[in-house]
């Protein structure tokens, strides 16, 4: 029978051990799922920023022009 996820092992100083554990009971959930969730959290905000900043390159390669809010305001009220 296949498993659906895969175990991995990380070492944590005790401190750090302590809040996780603090933390995640007070939120109701397991050491395990608040580590998940942390883990695909960050990887998530990795992911949305390395898009962020290749879009905005292609952006500022183009050679399009920008108008600041005043500008705008200016022109369109």
């Amino acid at each position: 029978m296949p498993t659906l996820s895969k175990p991995i092992a990380v070492r944590f100083d005790e401190d750090l051990v302590q809040l996780i554990e603090e933390v995640s009971s007070g939120q109701h959930m397991t050491k395990t799922d608040f580590i998940r969730e942390a883990v695909l959290e960050k990887l998530e905000d990795m992911y949305d920023l390395s898009k962020a900043e290749q879009t905005y390159q292609e952006w500022s390669e183009s050679g399009k022009k920008t108008f600041s809010h005043e500008e705008m305001m200016k022109r369109y009220g």
